[in-house]
């Protein structure tokens, strides 16, 4: 009966094994291959190795490092302020109150739309002439912060990761609501007796017991952050003057100029680059479940 029920078992696993391998295994293993060819849209039957020409010439290009130093720089800002956000919010939405499940409806809510239509929709408002934004700095006397936010290279940047924000702060939020509510009661009324102010609670007691949540949200915000493409590719793509170009609005503009090989290292090299950072930052938020 044992061995009936373990044949029956391998048999269920294996359209899943053979999905993963057509659609996961077999593209990473030809990607790594193309990588070191010279395969193009020119020559779409005719391509050879050409080692690590590919690598070489990425490398050398100026607007890949501008793309790389943009990636960082998104991925920078929206993991610590939707982090600080999100954390805010949960600890607001988790105070007992009959508008609690409204507001946390409400501040989830921009998660659960798509980053292109997120980005038209900001595209509209950070227009420098109709958009509302700069229409509200205008009507109450702040012409002088009223900018050019996407087509401005000071602010473009700083203008896409405010719109991450605003739309997955809700995400971290409700990862932080969880990690709270996960917290034992007695902890706090122990620090009561003791005398122990709320900032004193929140420092030594709910921030150290949910270090597991902010594990989760610093991981998928960083992974998220250095994988942007539709938040660029949906307001400037890449524009102005490169000022908002990313690896993966990079990676998108050589594959669809026909470089197939050349695409090829560089989504290598951007899968690389995402595993490093992701595996530090995942090892030292471990270091610092175990700390507390």
């Amino acid at each position: 009966m044992k061995k009936s029920t373990e044949i029956y078992t391998k048999w269920l696993m294996l359209p899943a094994v053979l999905i993963y391998t057509i659609f996961f295994i077999i593209p990473n293993i030809s990607g790594l291959i193309l990588a070191f060819t010279d395969w193009n849209v020119y020559f779409f039957d005719d391509f050879n190795f050409n080692g690590i020409d590919n690598f070489v010439r990425l490398f050398n290009e100026k607007i890949f490092w501008n793309a790389v130093n943009n990636t960082f720089y998104f991925a920078i800002i929206t993991v610590i302020f939707k982090n600080l956000i999100g954390f805010g919010m949960a600890l607001m939405v988790t105070k007992a109150s009959k508008y609690n499940t409204y507001l946390r409806t409400v501040m989830f809510l921009p998660v659960t739309i798509s980053g292109i239509v997120v980005s038209i929709i900001f595209v509209s408002i950070y227009n420098p002439t109709t958009g509302i934004l700069n229409q509200f700095l205008n009507a109450v006397g702040l012409e002088v912060l009223a900018k050019g936010w996407l087509v401005d290279t000071k602010y473009a940047m700083t203008s896409i990761a405010a719109m991450e924000i605003w739309q997955w702060s809700g995400f971290s939020m409700v990862v932080f609501v969880a990690g709270i509510q996960s917290i034992s009661q007695d902890y706090y009324e122990a620090a009561k007796i003791d005398g122990a102010s709320r900032w004193q609670e929140l420092r030594f007691i709910t921030i150290p017991l949910m270090m597991q949540s902010f594990t989760i949200t610093f991981i998928y915000s960083i992974i998220s952050g250095l994988k942007v493409f539709a938040q660029v590719y949906g307001t400037t793509n890449g524009g102005p003057n490169n000022a908002t170009q990313v690896m993966g609005t990079f990676l998108f503009k050589s594959f669809s100029n026909g470089h197939y090989g050349y695409s090829a290292a560089v989504g290598l090299v951007f899968m690389l680059m995402v595993m490093v950072v992701a595996g530090i930052i995942l090892v030292v938020m471990r270091k610092k479940e175990v700390e507390f």
